[in-house]
């Protein structure tokens, strides 16, 4: 059963194409970067409904694979094509794990989370990056309605996410946010309504557009393992694994 609308996928796309959808892209660039700045590992799975946009360039990791959920023109090449709800690795193999609002658009995001929890390794980091609720995104959202992206995305508030990393054994760690521009299409409009968005900035907690939550997988008992990387279980499509550098994650080209 297919757990996306790909409709909504093509319109997600759309609107990160667009200029509004690009000025967000660098927040969410900018937020991520941040968030790998703070862990280590040698293997880094990035789950995303885009294949398009790599996130981890300047990660310390050795390995690093995308995953997305369809084929499409101008993927990244080291991108396994599989649904977030169903990874094909193994248990307990990733060190990393960025999410990209693949949570949000799932008709399945306890699943989403429940598989993201499975790979990771005990210790390992989970990097989720969602459009929170609690901003001014989450109220242009009611207006917009539940029909387009990505305003149809199910945006869940940071607390409510935290609870469903404990039951999963994943401890809270950090929470961020950015972004606290009114998101209208009309940069004129945007600008006219600036002062709307220092005054959330001003509001307690993440009030911003974007929110990034960082988890990790802590299992009483068990020893960190840190087994190879299971080609076999990663389907018959090229995986192509990249060899770090002092900048961090630099992909083979085929």
């Amino acid at each position: 059963m297919d757990m996306y609308d790909r409709n909504l996928i093509s319109q997600l796309k759309h609107w990160y194409d667009s200029p509004l959808g690009q000025q967000m892209l660098e927040q969410e660039r900018a937020l991520i970067g941040s968030a790998l700045s703070e862990v280590q590992g040698n293997r880094l799975l990035q789950v995303s409904l885009d294949g398009r946009r790599w996130f981890c360039e300047h990660a310390r990791a050795k390995h690093g694979v995308l995953l997305a959920p369809q084929v499409e023109l101008g993927m990244e090449s080291n991108t396994l094509i599989a649904r977030p709800e169903d990874l094909p690795v193994q248990s307990a193999v990733i060190d990393i794990l960025v999410m990209h609002h693949a949570l949000e658009f799932s008709s399945d995001p306890h699943q989403v989370l429940r598989e993201a929890a499975r790979v990771l390794r005990p210790g390992g980091t989970l990097i989720l990056l969602a459009f929170n609720p609690m901003s001014l995104m989450g109220l242009h959202s009611l207006f917009k309605g539940r029909e387009q992206a990505p305003f149809s995305a199910r945006m869940l508030a940071s607390g409510r996410l935290a609870d469903w990393f404990r039951l999963l054994q994943l401890s809270p760690l950090t929470t961020d946010s950015s972004g606290y521009e009114y998101p209208l299409e009309n940069p004129r409009w945007r600008r006219r309504l600036r002062w709307l968005g220092a005054l959330v900035r001003l509001l307690p907690g993440q009030s911003g557009n974007l929110v990034v939550l960082t988890a990790r997988k802590d299992v009483a008992g068990m020893t960190p393992l840190r087994p190879e990387w299971n080609r076999r279980l990663l389907g018959g499509l090229q995986v192509i694994e990249s060899k770090a550098g002092t900048s961090g994650i630099r992909r083979n080209q085929t």
